[in-house]
């Protein structure tokens, strides 16, 4: 049996709620899909997004959630990430380019003290490299997720960085296969879960490096 984990999903989201997730077919199946609530049509805060599909994967043993906070929410990130711990999430994503904030804003020192002590996974999706870097001499991360679809930087940047994996539909030359996982932005890249599987089936992307990851995520 060919088992996967897609990493980066956006379902759930109100946008996509006409959509029918099947995560068997024939002999493969996907173990887990982790849902990204962040999306361009959330409210300014990007947190309705989490709460969206928080609903809707209630009873999907396969949904691994992902939380999201940005600084300029009305909700102090103590109150609203606190909420979304304890709804149950892997880790935490933020997209400071789409919606307009910095690495650095001191907001996000509370999601940043979450995820290094209780070892979660942290997405950053369109960032600034030299802001990271100066968020690396206050943090010690341990799993840091890029969506590649959405970096615009030179990826040679990040390769020094033992704690940065690259997210992926297709395995890229650029990096060391066991620095990437598999992870579609279905179905907002247009594709469904199935179709946007490559070929041929590689357990060490498909599944095997991301499970590795949340082994000892403390959630």
């Amino acid at each position: 049996m060919e088992v996967y984990i897609d990493a980066l999903t956006h379902y759930g989201l109100k946008l996509y709620s006409w959509v029918d997730l099947q995560v068997e077919r024939g002999d493969k199946r996907f173990q887990y899909v982790v849902l990204d609530p962040s999306y361009k049509y959330a409210c300014a805060c990007c947190v309705d997004g989490f709460y969206q599909q928080y609903l809707w994967s209630q009873g999907k043993s396969y949904v691994l959630r992902l939380g999201t906070y940005n600084p300029v929410c009305r909700v102090p990130p103590e109150v609203e990430v606190s909420r979304q711990l304890e709804r149950g999430v892997v880790g935490f994503v933020l997209s400071p380019d789409r919606h307009g904030f910095s690495l650095l804003d001191r907001k996000l020192d509370f999601i940043y003290q979450v995820v290094e002590s209780r070892d979660m996974l942290l997405y950053l999706k369109g960032f600034s490299v030299r802001e990271y870097m100066a968020l690396r001499e206050s943090y010690r991360f341990e799993k840091v997720l890029v969506p590649l679809r959405y970096f615009r930087g030179d990826l040679d940047e990040l390769l020094e960085f033992g704690e940065v994996y690259f997210v992926t539909d297709t395995p890229r030359s650029e990096a060391p296969l066991e620095k990437q996982v598999y992870g579609s932005d279905s179905p907002y890249s247009g594709k469904g879960l199935w179709e946007s599987v490559s070929a041929p089936y590689l357990p060490e992307f498909h599944y095997n490096n991301f499970l590795r990851l949340i082994k000892t995520v403390k959630s």
